[in-house]
């Protein structure tokens, strides 16, 4: 019997483990992530996340968007700090992300400050900005000004009555120190007890020092011609700290070495609102031209430059010749010509004066 009673335990332990196994249901499937983007990059995240939770996950944020001044500088860097979207839209964070989403960073605007104009009338007589003859004028200054930074945008000189215009003439020369040449001119000018306005190059002025002060001990005004002289892009096209140091650099040179400039001129006369800010906050007004005879050509004679020169110089006018950045032996053959030709018309030589 006890033989019977055992096997009959085994039996009755072998069906309720049948019957435990046989009730025991499956464990359901874990269900797939969901696929979505993130700025145009695919991204899987656990069933449930939220776009709050993606967004703390990923550690998502905009660039914001800032104020600047008229300069350039940043007045408030957060003006606008830009979004992050949901399918395009602005959602609440505890929104469910599903498959098939697209979540975009929309970074802020920068923008900038508003201006406002400040009129002033000058006192006495003035040149224009740019100065391109002798000419002066009573002027009417107009800056506009960056409302919260005060910083000048432009300025525009406008005439408000007749003008003066001397019977003088500005010879002036342009690419300088240069080997050679400068002193030429210099011996020209100084036979026929004549004046010119020189426009020196920074990197050249560092390099010929002694030409430097032989201009200097002539008594010549000496401007500023930027740096290097960049052509190609334009100076006006430049980078705004490109910009400024060629200027400022060349200014900064020239002080070191005695000079006190008070004109610039912009390589190619490429001007614009920046470049002659840039100029006036550096001491110096810009200044171009009304006579251009071209000597930087090759193929330019002497008899032609004389002749080009007296054809079309006026009264009040500004010649731009050369006494560097190349082979000027036409420029210097015709000097003499173009001195005694000026004074025939009645008309003096003069340099171009700081003001009026």
């Amino acid at each position: 019997m006890a033989g019977i009673s055992h096997h009959l335990r085994v039996a009755a332990c072998a069906l309720a483990a049948l019957v435990v196994v046989g009730c025991t249901e499956a464990p359901p499937p874990t269900p797939p992530p969901i696929s979505l983007t993130v700025d145009g990059t695919a991204h899987e995240v656990p069933p449930g996340t939220t776009f709050g939770a993606l967004i703390h996950d990923l550690e998502l944020h905009a660039d914001a968007g800032r104020l600047l001044s008229v300069g350039g500088d940043v007045l408030e860097p957060r003006l606008d700090p830009g979004r992050i979207l949901l399918n395009g839209v602005e959602r609440i964070r505890s929104t469910p992300l599903h498959a098939g989403d697209a979540v975009t960073l929309e970074d802020g605007t920068d923008a900038t400050e508003d201006t406002k104009r400040v009129v002033k009338e000058l006192k006495g007589m003035h040149p224009t900005v740019p100065q391109r003859t002798l000419a002066t004028y009573p002027l009417k200054e107009i800056d506009t000004v960056g409302r919260v930074s005060g910083e000048i945008a432009s300025t525009e000189y406008r005439p408000i009555g007749k003008g003066h215009v001397p019977g003088e003439v500005a010879l002036t020369f342009d690419d300088g120190p240069w080997p050679v040449q400068t002193r030429q001119v210099l011996k020209i000018l100084h036979r026929y007890h004549a004046k010119a306005t020189f426009f020196m190059i920074g990197n050249l002025v560092e390099r010929y020092p002694g030409i430097l002060r032989d201009v200097q001990r002539a008594g010549m005004p000496i401007g500023d011609h930027s740096w290097s002289h960049p052509i190609d892009p334009p100076f006006n096209e430049l980078p705004p700290h490109r910009l400024a140091t060629e200027i400022a650099d060349t200014a900064d040179l020239l002080r070191r070495r005695g000079v006190k400039p008070y004109l610039f001129r912009p390589p190619g006369g490429s001007y614009d609102d920046d470049v002659l800010r840039q100029a006036k906050q550096d001491g110096m007004r810009t200044v171009t031209w009304d006579v251009d005879p071209s000597d930087y050509l090759d193929s330019t004679t002497k008899k032609e430059l004389a002749t080009y020169v007296l054809r079309h110089v006026r009264p009040g006018s500004i010649v731009l010749m050369h006494d560097g950045g190349g082979d000027q032996h036409a420029t210097i053959g015709a000097l003499p010509m173009i001195i005694k030709g000026i004074r025939k018309m009645g008309l003096r030589l003069t340099t171009i004066p700081r003001d009026g």
